[in-house]
């Protein structure tokens, strides 16, 4: 989307440091398909490349470790001490692993090997860019710490006691001082749409609507038309002029769930939305202007969507500028008691009826259980008890669903295939990162890209900071 403020890449330029025309030419590949894309600046030589970042729009620096005038000097640590605030993609045709390390240890945020790959660096560029629009946000509004992430103020039924949680709601925090696309990826029933709602509600947004869509739930054609609108006679049934979704949403926000399952022509208008903020409804002839904000949400690994041609990889990189992952309560299990104590409230005071609460026991059994269908199945087990238990009578294990009163007494005798799958992986990337100097290399190492090592990093509970 061709966003104003904060969040236009059109208004950053991207410096180039390299003797060598064809990183450049990489580069406006990696860009090709952005329009409003930031601008390049190219320069040959250290001295050259000092010059530019006298400019204050700089917002990243792209350069090789070996510069003509440089003669040995450590050409990431002059760049660095220049202009600390900028960051730096390391880029060299000796790749080594010593190479790479040295680059980290001076300041760079990366090391790409040449010649350059325009898709590897088209998503590393928009994972920098995008933070450097968010370091502008910082700036401008202040955010919170980490350490001063139990202020962040969780919306209702979000419980947020774990560390993870709490990092959620950091960067929903962040995310709602930004206009970039955000990307809510996590299990179904985790709550993605009701943090999508709290980005709205902090956000300069919020006087606009939210309105959302489900993109898995209607036909290519009636997708279309609900998001983008329609004229009369563009298909059967379309009686009369329709606005869609994006004209309804004004200057507020669109969330679209299930992205991973919008059909091709619909990623082929959500990409124009992004580009160019603007879209055809359907059957028109002309396009009209859209300024509502995307926050996508999946439940599926869009990486591995885009390696099997199943999602546009253009639309995938403007979608994850910032991607936030919601764990699934399995692994915040100790937050079931509260969020059960939530719902028992609100429930009760929407049924009219009063029960006597959890014994310790039951509320041993709901934690124990894995919940596969996360926060919303609590939530319905938790409505299901509260029209079942008779009035003013505790909520015992007996009362719980077989499924969960069931689960504590499952034989542990083999270990699930899942979890054991899951204990190797986890072996595997602790091995990769101790052994290779960056999470990119990592990534190289295991055949994924770098958004789904630290996917799985995420999801197996492991830090995504440090050797980027």
């Amino acid at each position: 989307m061709a966003s104003d403020g904060l969040g236009s890449f059109s208004q950053l330029h991207v410096l180039v440091a390299d003797a060598d025309p064809r990183s450049a030419s990489a580069i406006r590949q990696a860009l090709a398909a952005r329009d409003g894309a930031p601008q390049l600046v190219l320069a040959t030589t250290l001295r050259g490349a000092l010059g530019a970042l006298r400019g204050p729009r700089v917002a990243c620096i792209v350069t090789d470790v070996h510069l003509p005038d440089a003669a040995g000097e450590p050409v990431v640590r002059r760049l660095r001490q220049a202009r600390p605030d900028v960051p730096i993609l390391a880029c060299g045709d000796d790749a080594t692993a010593g190479l790479a390390v040295e680059a980290l240890k001076q300041g760079a945020v990366d090391f790409v090997r040449k010649p350059l790959d325009a898709a590897d660096v088209a998503l590393r560029l928009e994972e920098t860019l995008g933070r450097a629009v968010l370091a502008q946000v910082d700036q401008a509004g202040g955010l919170a710490t980490p350490a001063a992430s139990a202020s962040v103020s969780a919306p209702a039924d979000f419980v947020a006691t774990s560390p993870a949680m709490r990092q959620v709601l950091l960067l929903a925090e962040r995310a709602a001082r930004s206009n970039v696309p955000v990307l809510l990826e996590g299990e179904t029933g985790t709550g993605k749409e009701v943090l999508a709602r709290a980005v709205h509600a902090q956000s300069a947004r919020r006087g606009a609507p939210f309105v959302a869509q489900n993109c898995g739930a209607l036909s290519e054609t009636l997708l279309e038309s609900e998001l983008f609108g329609h004229v009369r006679g563009a298909f059967t049934g379309a009686e009369r002029d329709r606005n869609g979704l994006f004209a309804e949403a004004g200057e507020g926000t669109v969330f679209l769930d299930e992205i991973g399952e919008a059909p091709p022509a619909v990623q082929v208008k959500l990409l124009r939305v992004l580009q160019g903020g603007e879209v055809k409804a359907v059957g028109a002839d002309r396009a009209y202007s859209v300024r509502a904000r995307i926050v996508a949400a999946t439940n599926r690994a869009l990486g591995t969507e885009v390696e099997a041609g199943r999602f546009r990889r253009d639309l995938y990189y403007r979608l994850a500028v910032f991607p936030i992952r919601v764990p699934p309560l399995r692994h915040r299990a100790a937050e079931v008691p509260e969020l059960a104590a939530r719902f028992l409230a609100r429930c009760e005071r929407e049924e009219r009826r009063q029960t006597g609460g959890f014994t310790p026991e039951a509320l041993d059994a709901l934690v124990a259980y894995p919940w596969p269908g996360n926060v919303r199945e609590l939530e319905h087990e938790v409505h299901r008890l509260v029209l079942t238990v008779p009035n003013d009578q505790r909520i015992r294990p007996h009362h719980l669903a077989s499924r969960i009163r069931d689960a504590r007494h499952a034989p542990q005798t083999a270990e699930p295939l899942a979890r054991l799958m899951a204990r190797v992986e986890l072996a595997l990337i602790r091995q990769r990162l101790q052994e290779l100097p960056t999470k990119a290399a990592a990534a190289r190492s295991l055949g994924i890209t770098r958004e789904a090592l630290y996917g799985k990093l995420r999801r197996l509970g492991l830090p995504t900071r440090g050797r980027a």
